[in-house]
């Protein structure tokens, strides 16, 4: 069963996951800017922030791209630690001179996908839209590209080419789609938990969300999904019978 591999993959990955961490020295920054928000193991933006000075929103976005870019990175490391353990890859040159370049694509698709959801959610907002009605949007449409990470790193196509692979495997595999959906999601309620536990004794329970997230909860998922990847495709047994 892929769960049971991928916990399997994630423990002999530690060092990996546990690189994710390195991203909460953006706690700082992001608490010091206005309109943004840590909470469920997330970063999470005020639509409102368009309506502040220039200076402030520019300053805003800028720090979450570079958060973006790093978190693609560490994305991408953690897709391609699953793959060398599962097929033959010549780990110094892809660390060399293919991870940067995987990571920088997916992190071109993030950065494009976030400034213009936050964009037009704020504009939306400001017509009077309703906010649940952009947040429901805005998820059904980033689920469509959950497996973009692992099209990107395991296929290395053009990002337009890894978009439609990711479309097509998520239509051939719609009960792996919402198996991943599903542990998500529960995760995330279970963090909700974790977090208005803590914020009851200590009212730190945003920070402790986020480190779980970082350190657990996201890495297992590009685990997860970067099995049930290249096992759909049989990449795994292709590479055993070769051996």
């Amino acid at each position: 069963m892929s769960f049971a591999s991928a916990i399997i993959s994630y423990k002999k990955n530690l060092s990996t996951a546990f690189s994710f961490a390195l991203l909460l020295v953006f706690v700082l920054p992001f608490v010091w800017l206005s309109n943004v928000f840590i909470s469920s193991g997330t970063v999470l933006i005020d639509y409102g922030f368009i309506k502040e000075p220039i200076l402030d929103a520019v300053l805003l976005l800028i720090t979450l791209l570079v958060f973006l870019y790093f978190y693609s990175l560490f994305v991408c490391l953690m897709v391609f630690s699953v793959r060398k353990d599962l097929s033959n890859v010549k780990i110094n040159y892809f660390l060399n001179e293919k991870i940067h370049k995987l990571a920088f694509k997916y992190f071109r698709f993030l950065a494009i996908f976030t400034v213009i959801a936050a964009l037009v959610s704020s504009l939306l907002i400001a017509y009077g839209f309703p906010i649940e009605a952009i947040n429901l949007i805005l998820f059904i449409i980033s689920s469509s590209f959950l497996f973009l990470a692992q099209t990107i790193v395991v296929d290395e196509e053009s990002l337009s080419s890894s978009v439609l692979t990711n479309w097509d495997f998520i239509t051939k595999n719609f009960s792996d789609f919402i198996l991943v959906i599903i542990i998500g999601l529960v995760s995330i309620f279970l963090l909700q938990l974790f977090e208005f536990i803590i914020d009851y004794f200590l009212l730190v329970g945003n920070f402790f969300s986020l480190l779980i997230a970082l350190v657990f909860l996201v890495p297992f998922l590009e685990v997860l999904k970067t099995r049930i990847y290249m096992e759909r495709f049989e990449l795994i047994k292709i590479y055993h019978s070769n051996k």
